[in-house]
């Protein structure tokens, strides 16, 4: 993951109401979940560096990777390039979130696929403050 990545993953909404409950692996695994088939058709697929995850968009820009482990669905993750990110991008990813019955896991904490509730937790995030200023952001690191 890029510094200027807002890096977050999709989880089954059934499992979302128990994620206190459960450890991340598993709240993360997609295994035993039937996933509507719902194109991928705003991000061009890219060849991935391994044969078990499919991925949409460049890694070091916005994308979606779907891992399989045994031709089975593991995990759906997704990176938002806070850089050059449209509104338009991010609605049309939400709604594919939402059309999968997908929830948004981002820092140990489960989010609906609500553009509003998603702007604001982009907006308070380590890849926002380093879009925003990269000399800052650093040298706020480097005083601990």
């Amino acid at each position: 993951m890029a510094v200027w990545q807002f890096d977050f993953n999709v989880v089954p909404k059934e499992k979302s109401f128990i994620a206190e409950k459960i450890c991340s692996e598993d709240i993360l695994s997609w295994k035993q979940e039937n996933i509507p088939s719902v194109e991928i058709d705003f991000l061009e697929k890219q060849t991935s560096w391994t044969k078990d995850i499919i991925q949409y968009g460049k890694e070091d820009e916005t994308c979606i990777q779907i891992l399989y482990e045994d031709e089975n669905l593991e995990e759906i993750s997704c990176r938002l390039d806070l850089r050059s990110l449209s509104k338009k991008m991010l609605k049309e990813i939400l709604d594919y979130v939402e059309k999968i019955g997908g929830m948004i896991f981002y820092e140990e904490k489960v989010y609906s696929p609500k553009l509003d509730e998603i702007i604001e937790l982009m907006k308070s995030s380590n890849a926002n403050k380093f879009c925003q200023n990269p000399i800052n952001y650093f040298e706020e690191l480097s005083n601990g």
